[in-house]
Order: structure tokens, then sequence, then C-alpha cells
């Protein structure tokens, strides 16, 4: 079968009993479980029930524009990484049909008028990075080091996300409603962590990632 690659326009010709054992692979490493029953219905009456509650962060005639007509479970895209030994894959998540697809984008776009983050060390793409690196005097005593984090979808802290989020928005001095409102959806956003996997026979399959750290 064919397969894209990840970091290049490239496309990779597999086997699809090896695809599929990359991602099975993926999935014991990274603690995912399959799940019984696909929560897609149950999680969207739960979206729908929430956003009723947050009437000053959602106009009333805007709500049903934030929901999806007929959302289906997140599904997992695999790319590989021909750069890496062993050849692993990326897993990239299309949530276009999941229940919280326009809502996430939504809340995304709330919280960045609600907060004025202090971007120091950001940039905005790998040009930007040259220029900034041109000011630079270097001599052949420095180096330049790259640091990556392993699977980082997998390893983002939920309730580190909120802790992070609450103190912004205090720091902001956004009103006590609002806020209260944005944590609630949040909180239910963010829990939206399965997806569908199709193994090649037909069967769909859906797991949950797992989250350790939340123990510490």
């Amino acid at each position: 079968m064919i397969a894209e690659a990840d970091k290049s326009k490239a496309i990779v010709i597999i086997n699809r009993t090896v695809l599929g054992q990359k991602i099975d692979t993926f999935i014991q490493e990274n603690n995912i479980m399959m799940l019984n029953k696909d929560p897609t219905e149950s999680y969207h009456r739960q979206l729908q029930q929430t956003m009723q509650k947050c009437e000053d962060l959602i106009e009333k005639n805007r709500r049903k524009h934030l929901l999806s007509i007929k959302p289906t479970a997140p599904r997992i895209n695999a790319y590989i990484k021909t750069h890496k030994e062993n050849k692993p894959i990326r897993p990239v998540i299309d949530n276009t049909q999941a229940p919280s697809y326009k809502i996430a984008k939504f809340l995304n776009n709330r919280i960045k008028e609600y907060i004025n983050l202090p971007n120091t060390y950001m940039v905005e793409n790998s040009y930007e990075v040259a220029q900034e690196l041109h000011k630079i005097h270097i001599t052949e005593n420095h180096k330049i080091v790259t640091l990556d984090i392993k699977d980082l979808y997998v390893n983002l802290p939920k309730q580190g996300i909120i802790q992070s989020t609450i103190f912004w928005l205090d720091r902001n001095n956004i009103n006590k409603k609002i806020k209260e409102q944005i944590i609630q959806l949040l909180n239910i956003i963010i829990e939206q962590n399965y997806f569908q996997y199709n193994n090649f026979l037909d069967q769909k399959t859906v797991l949950q990632w797992g989250h350790p750290y939340q123990e510490h």
C-alpha cells in the first residue's frame, strides 16, 4: 500500500502487514488501550450540555454551529519516518469529524483573545530561525543543539494544561464566569483522547490514550 513520509513530500510503498505491525508497536509502547464501546455519541451529548451552560462565553445563536452534525471517532493516520532507523511511524490523529473539532477551534481563538502570552522564545518558521542565527557571532567553540520530545502528544499532562490556562487567565484578569466556562469546556475537550484504527481487515477498533503521569 501507499503511505506518506514524515517531514517530506515523498510517498512510501509499504507492505500492509508491516505498516500494521508498526502501528501495533506504537500502540503497545504508549499505554494505549482498547475501548469496549465507541464513546462518540455520549461525548457529543456531554459537549452539548456543557455548551448550554456557557452563556457568557458562547452566544446562543452560535452554539448549534459549533457542533458536528454527524460526528465520528477521530481516525489515526500513520506517516513513515524515513529519516530514522527502523522507519517508525508518526501518528497523526484526524479530528476533523470528531465531536469537539469545531468547539475546540472556537475555544482556542477565544483563549488567544483573552491571554497575552510573552512569546520570548517563539519563532514563526525556519526562515526566522535562520535570520536570528545570522545575527549571532558563532565561533569554533560554539555548538548548536536541537532537542525534540518523543511522542509529544501522548505525553501532554492534562492537569498541567488546565493549571497553566487558569494561571494565564488569572494573570490577565479575566472575568470569573468566563474563566470557569473556559475551564469547563477545556476539561471536556482534552478528555477526547481516543481514536479509531482500521487494522486493514475492515475491522474498526476504538482505542484510548492512557495517561500514567496523572498519578504523580
